[in-house]
């Protein structure tokens, strides 16, 4: 019983190698210490100004980076999707984890404790250039929020479409809870489910929520030159 568990689980983490290609950024010592993780919804990942003790590849489901002010309120400030790679900002720095992570649905990753990761990688162009790839996608998406910022609400989630749409390749987008959008976009839940109606109405976008299809580009580009 135990060696068909630990077979399933060798095989569900040679899917996610194959499938991602990441043989194509991971040397074999690396890749034989891989270990599968399952997360339910709502677990908290990294904790904020604690130690980063492991580094992970999320490849199943979403995450998202969420702050907490002084006045207790819970700000998003990301939303992650595979693949993505979790500590690589703690990796190499040695600081605190700069924010908290949290499973928005149950999520599956990839991981290994950061010595291991330190030990073999430190030194591997390939790993060190999917790092800074990483680290170039996240700089534009934060880079891509803040700017948003000076726009409407309407504006910030055109933004927020068209980027998701442009990252994934595809039209149709699963969104993430409505009060974490809200969150992210800075605005209030209501006003989020006025804008949502707006831009169905319009043509641009189509579907239930969370899944929305991109109908019209046009209209969301429109939207945010306003």
């Amino acid at each position: 019983m135990e060696e068909e568990k630990n077979r399933a689980v060798a095989e569900e983490i040679e899917s996610y190698i194959a499938g991602y290609r990441m043989d194509q950024f991971l040397n074999l010592p690396i890749l034989e210490r891989l270990r599968l993780f399952h997360f339910p919804a709502y677990t908290n990942i990294y904790l904020e100004q604690t130690e980063a003790r492991f580094f992970y590849f999320l490849v199943k489901g979403q995450l998202q980076c969420v702050h907490y002010h002084m006045n207790g309120k819970l700000a998003v400030i990301a939303l992650t999707n595979p693949l993505a790679a979790i500590g690589d900002l703690e990796l190499f720095s040695g600081m605190p984890i700069h924010s908290n992570v949290i499973s928005t649905r149950q999520v599956s990753m990839l991981g290994l404790p950061m010595r291991t990761v330190e030990a073999y990688g430190s030194q591997d162009p390939r790993f060190l250039r999917f790092i800074i790839d990483e680290l170039k996608k996240k700089l534009y998406s934060n880079s891509s929020l803040l700017s948003g910022h000076v726009l409407s609400a309407s504006g910030r989630l055109a933004l927020f479409l068209l980027s998701e749409a442009s990252t994934r390749r595809q039209e149709t987008i699963e969104l993430p809870e409505k009060e974490s959008l809200a969150s992210l976009l800075g605005t209030t839940l209501r006003h989020l489910n006025r804008i949502m109606h707006e831009l169905q109405a319009s043509g641009a976008v189509d579907g239930k929520y969370p899944s929305l299809r991109l109908l019209d580009r046009t209209i969301l580009e429109d939207i945010i030159e306003r």
